[in-house]
């Protein structure tokens, strides 16, 4: 690792070789944008030690000397990365956190079938990178991966996304028999029909040197009548197998009895906490930006389990309330706050935190120096700092995942043939095609189409002053005309378009497989690709290709070109 990429961490934001800025890519957030590169607009609402990375070293100095219960804790790891077959590197590190003064840079992301979208890995990545920083600052630091066991939205992970053999986004899904919705995906089992599920994954990969290893990984992940999370536990370790990632699953019963008392004093504040978040999101929005979780003042942070189903909460003149439906107002039964309080720390199991809890869990258990997170979750932590205000607890520093897009060598050739840059894809695929049929396939038909335009815009304005000379109700009209004219150009336009394109059928198949694996579903790549798709192609040694290519920090959206050599022009504009 280069050592400068462990210094200024905010460097990263004016990093623009082979790289974008996100205020250019779409659906980014105001408040994500402004954390990256108008930080002053929002630093009232972070942490900010992690700036760089001498702060960071000394707030993780302050979080290593407070009072962890590290043993309970480190069992309890040792347990879990036990059962996922973790490498030895990650007991080394796991016991390096049971020495005070050692710290934890942690990241989560749900228990994605075969790893999910490749953000996943991204966000490893990042943390095992931080941690490396810090250790070069004399810093004991250990990369940890929270595995969202307990969230209970099966079908956001039941399946993943590649590309198959003919160059068409294919979802791979896995229907698990018996689910009840609000079941915790860690209590989902693999039964009946996984084994096909990963015929059918392995068959639209393509054939290559690294499937039989690939599909053996899989198949020893992904077993009979496993448990869902521990699946994916079993699969990460085995791919950051060289870095020592710890994981950690908070359905494991050691951790639960670990933060029973948390539990209790969320019950304890549960109003003080709605309250909290309430004025944080007001105050939010009275910034511009909108808040990332919705909150209610009758909220309660942690969910109750009932029959093994997560059941949502509300507190009312004292009394928690179960609900019965979370879209009508219809309430099973009720209990006290003393009650409440007494049954989170005797069953702790009994209890889920909510999304606005669950970051204080992780820190309750864990020595954080820092979290990393994606957009979504760096624009929630704004609103999640209430939490651990009213809670006491020390919160840690946010910072963003790495963010990658990968460009194949292919892809890279022909986004230097026909000057098209990952941008040019954001619109969609038509506006792409239309780039290289006018830049490139029929140059002259498109400059035509332009002058014709333009002929038609300066008659039409000479029209309109003679006109309103003449009768200015005669101007309306004209514009109706004109509309009606441009529109005919328009379509006569696609049409041409069109035409050329499927003319030079192969030109048009391989910007379309481009769009497809570089912008697919009008959306980043690392949102809806998994990462097999390249490991097929480039072997294991792609995790270390990334790993090298990261910018951790601030950091703009990185190109990662892997098997060719990149040109400037894939970066222009």
């Amino acid at each position: 690792m280069n050592e400068s990429d462990c210094n200024n961490l905010e460097t990263a934001a004016h990093k623009l070789t082979d790289a974008m800025r996100f205020t250019d890519i779409p659906r980014m957030t105001p408040l994500f944008k402004d954390f990256l590169y108008d930080y002053r607009a929002v630093s009232r609402f972070y942490f900010d030690a992690g700036r760089a990375i001498s702060p960071l070293a000394d707030h993780a100095r302050r979080v290593g000397a407070q009072e962890f219960d590290r043993e309970h804790v480190a069992d309890a790891l040792t347990r879990i990365n036990r059962r996922a077959g973790s490498p030895d590197l990650a007991f080394e590190h796991i016991e390096t956190l049971r020495r005070p003064g050692s710290v934890a840079i942690v990241t989560g992301q749900q228990a994605g079938l075969f790893t999910g979208p490749l953000y996943t890995i991204h966000k490893a990545l990042t943390v095992i990178k931080i941690a490396a920083c810090l250790r070069e600052q004399g810093v004991e630091a250990v990369p940890v991966f929270w595995i969202a066991s307990e969230d209970h939205d099966y079908n956001e992970v039941n399946h993943c996304q590649i590309v198959d053999r003919d160059g068409h986004l294919k979802v791979i899904r896995y229907e698990a028999g018996g689910y009840k919705e609000d079941t915790p995906v860690g209590h989902v089992k693999l039964c009946e029909g996984i084994s096909e599920t990963i015929d059918e994954f392995i068959a639209q990969l393509p054939p290559s040197e690294f499937m039989p290893d690939i599909e053996r990984d899989l198949r020893e992940s992904y077993t009979h009548c496993a448990g869902f999370a521990e699946s994916f536990a079993r699969l990460m370790a085995r791919l950051f197998k060289d870095y020592g990632v710890v994981l950690l699953d908070p359905l494991d019963e050691g951790l639960k009895q670990a933060v029973a008392p948390l539990y209790s004093q969320a019950i304890e504040k549960s109003s003080a906490i709605a309250r909290a978040l309430v004025e944080r999101s007001r105050e939010l929005e009275e910034a511009g930006y909108h808040a990332q979780v919705h909150v209610s003042e009758d909220m309660v942070p942690l969910f109750i389990m009932d029959d093994g189903k997560r059941v949502a909460m509300v507190e009312r003149e004292g009394r928690f309330w179960l609900k019965g439906s979370e879209k009508k107002e219809i309430f099973m039964r009720s209990f006290d706050r003393q009650e409440m309080a007494e049954l989170a720390g005797r069953c702790p199991n009994c209890f889920s935190p909510n999304v606005t809890l669950r970051p204080a869990v992780q820190d309750y258990l864990l020595p954080t120096a820092a979290y990393i997170g994606g957009p979504a979750e760096v624009a929630y932590f704004a609103q999640l700092r209430a939490v651990y205000e009213t809670l006491g607890r020390q919160e840690p520093c946010v910072l963003p995942r790495a963010s990658f897009t990968i460009i194949e060598g292919r892809h890279q050739k022909i986004m230097k043939k026909y000057r098209l840059a990952l941008s040019d894809f954001f619109d969609g695929l038509h506006p792409a095609v239309t780039k290289v049929v006018e830049q490139s396939l029929d140059r002259d038909t498109a400059n035509t189409f332009a002058e014709t335009e333009h002929l038609f815009t300066e008659q039409l304005k000479k029209l309109d002053q003679s006109l309103k000379r003449t009768d200015s109700t005669l101007s309306a009209s004209l514009e109706g005309a004109r509309a009606k004219i441009f529109y005919q150009l328009e379509h006569l336009r696609t049409r041409f378009v069109h035409a050329s394109a499927h003319r030079e059928d192969t030109t048009y198949r391989q910007v379309e497989r481009a769009y497809t694996t570089l912008y697919p579903n009008k959306n980043l790549q690392e949102r809806e690709l998994n990462v097999y798709y390249f490991l097929s192609r480039y072997g294991p040694g792609l995790i270390n290709d990334l790993y090298e290519a990261a910018d951790i920090g601030f950091s703009n959206h990185k190109l990662a070109y892997i098997g060719g050599v990149a040109s400037q022009v894939v970066n222009a504009r």
